[in-house]
């Protein structure tokens, strides 16, 4: 009698990829040979492979593997099923079948941003004094930027107020370069201030860059600069210089600073099991901590971060770490709650896949503090 037996093979429970192979490995489990002349013959289905493939005879208790690659032009999957046919028209053996995932429509290219002129990184200023900032933005990929691309103030410094919060950038095209110039009013007390904008898209979350400003305001005011300068232009007689006011001695002492939340990065770490990560010069700039540029095979992964309380006082109990740019890769939040000063944390990221570049910044009430920490993933 004949007959044959799967010991493996593929099955119609996981679908494979159009143009991949599926093969099955058969036994000769009968008493007699398989015939010359046998075929493998597609018996129901649609016709998703070599609907007749020649097999090869078999003696009692060899194996024979059976391999065709298969396709699917339908954007649903699809099963098939074969059998071993005799010369004359008989099957035999198990039923061999198998699933093909539905095609893949093309996927249109994402639209990117690139900077190609910045201000430094760390500028100097006095108070009060009005700084202008601009930066050459271009459209560096093969598709037009979002209509409602925009650029959206998300971190700034305790006190460094009067910053503009949603700047409209015009739809770009493929190779068109736009500046954006920002005015910003230096605060009129000493201290390192920063603030940083996202260009992003409500509709395209993975489009976007992230610009960032760092000014180092001196003690000394604007106003009385420009006095200063004014007078040395000036004629001034020697009576009117005594009789000028002496400046209260007060006004001499600068006021103790407030303390303010802050965090320091330690150190961070992915876990996953096939993929590369790199750190290019492109995720390294002032402000920002690169995570890398990681090169995904499988997904979900890991980012394990550490960070520190830098400040003096603790941080709230609604601290979190928040999504500033980007889709977050599915981690759009995360809370923290209260962490002492000097205390070190450590925060876990499960990140879906996805291609484009995130970012995160740990908040408060609605007060972002801390570097910004920046992931790219393709």
């Amino acid at each position: 009698m004949l007959s044959s037996k799967l010991l493996s093979g593929q099955n119609t429970a996981v679908p494979v990829a159009p143009g991949d192979t599926v093969s099955w490995v058969l036994a000769n489990d009968g008493a007699v040979p398989w015939p010359a002349g046998t075929t493998l013959r597609l018996v129901s289905g649609p016709v998703l492979a070599n609907p007749v493939l020649e097999v090869p005879s078999a003696q009692p208790g060899q194996t024979v593997e059976l391999s065709m690659e298969v396709t699917n032009d339908q954007d649903q999957v699809l099963e098939a099923n074969y059998c071993l046919v005799t010369p004359c028209g008989k099957p035999f053996g198990e039923l061999l079948g198998f699933s093909v995932g539905k095609k893949e429509s093309p996927q249109s290219p994402p639209p990117l941003c690139g900077i190609l002129a910045a201000p430094d990184d760390s500028m100097e200023a006095l108070q009060g004094e009005v700084k202008a900032l601009t930066w050459t933005l271009a459209n560096v990929g093969q598709a037009d930027w979002p209509a409602d691309a925009c650029c959206r103030l998300f971190y700034n410094t305790p006190g460094f107020e009067h910053l503009p919060a949603d700047i409209p950038i015009p739809g770009m095209k493929p190779g068109f370069t736009v500046d954006l110039e920002v005015q910003a009013l230096m605060p009129e007390k000493e201290g390192c201030f920063r603030a940083m904008w996202a260009v992003t898209s409500p509709s395209v979350p993975d489009f976007g860059e992230v610009l960032a400003a760092e000014f180092h305001v001196s003690d000394f005011p604007f106003m009385d600069w420009m006095l200063a300068e004014t007078e040395s232009f000036s004629i001034i007689s020697e009576e009117a210089k005594s009789e000028a006011p002496d400046a209260p001695a007060e006004a001499e002492v600068a006021p103790e600073a407030p303390s303010v939340l802050s965090a320091g990065y330690v150190m961070h770490e992915h876990l996953f099991g096939n993929a590369e990560v790199s750190y290019p010069e492109r995720l390294e700039r002032s402000g920002l901590v690169s995570l890398g540029s990681v090169a995904l095979k499988a997904a979900p992964w890991v980012v394990r971060l550490l960070v520190q309380n830098q400040s003096t006082l603790p941080w709230p109990e609604d601290c979190s770490l928040q999504c500033c740019l980007g889709s977050g890769f599915g981690c759009a939040s995360l809370p923290l709650g209260s962490v002492e000063p000097g205390e070190v944390i450590q925060i876990c990221m499960e990140l879906e896949a996805a291609q484009g570049r995130s970012a995160w910044v740990l908040g408060s009430g609605g007060i972002c503090f801390g570097p910004v920490f920046v992931v790219e993933a393709n």
